[in-house]
């Protein structure tokens, strides 16, 4: 047990020494991360409109296919 919470926490002081040194500060973190959350609202809003607009394309062909296949089933004739 004691040699597994060793070997985890050399785990863990390798993955920390391996993070890029902190630039400028809390402050500039907190900047920097308020970018990062306006550019993902950003990236997740041009994403909402294309799903709208991918959700409405599906429905246009679904209409396509099932008007195809209608006619299709019509053109056949009763044996």
């Amino acid at each position: 047990m004691s040699a597994a919470l060793v070997k985890v926490a050399k785990q863990f002081d390798a993955l920390v020494a391996a993070l890029p040194p902190s630039e400028g500060g809390e402050k500039a973190q907190l900047r920097r991360i308020t970018k990062l959350q306006a550019e993902n609202d950003s990236v997740g809003q041009e994403l909402q409109k294309q799903l709208e607009v991918a959700v409405k394309e599906l429905k246009q062909v679904q209409e396509l296919f099932s008007q195809a296949a209608d006619n299709c089933l019509n053109l056949k004739k009763p044996d």
